[in-house]
This record gives structure tokens, sequence and C-alpha cells, in this order.
């Protein structure tokens, strides 16, 4: 499952979840302050030993995905 920061709402962030398994996206709403206060939309989360943190790495990653497809979008 892979959980995405979409947006927030108040006092809550809207996770995006993503089931690798069978391809199902569906949306949940977390309280914001259950977040590392320096959590922002996009960042990709893990949960562990019941807290959530953000997951750096992945991202770094999608976001220099993202910032490439719209540089290539750009330019056609």
């Amino acid at each position: 499952m892979i959980m995405t920061i979409d947006r927030f709402e108040g006092d809550f962030a809207v996770l995006c979840l993503y089931d690798e398994a069978t391809g199902e996206t569906f949306y949940k709403n977390l309280p914001a302050d259950w977040l590392p206060e320096d959590a922002a939309e996009g960042d990709v989360l893990v949960k562990a030993d019941g807290r959530y943190a953000v997951d750096m790495k992945e991202t770094e990653k999608r976001r220099a995905e993202a910032a490439e497809k719209l540089r290539a979008l750009r330019e056609e």
C-alpha cells in the first residue's frame, strides 16, 4: 500500500492510498496531528510502530519524476 498526502483540509490530511496488489486507489482522512510537523502535500508516508513518517527517498524520487514529466510537456 502506497500512502501519499493528497491535500490538507482543516485539521485533516487527505491521504491517497494505492493498493499495488489490486490497482485500486482510495482516499482516507487522517488527523493532521498524527503526521510529522513537516509533512507536506505530495509526501509519501510509511507507517511503522503505529506512527507515520515521511519516506524522503521515495518522495524525492516521485517529485523528480513529476518535474521531468512537466519539463517534457513544456518542450512539446
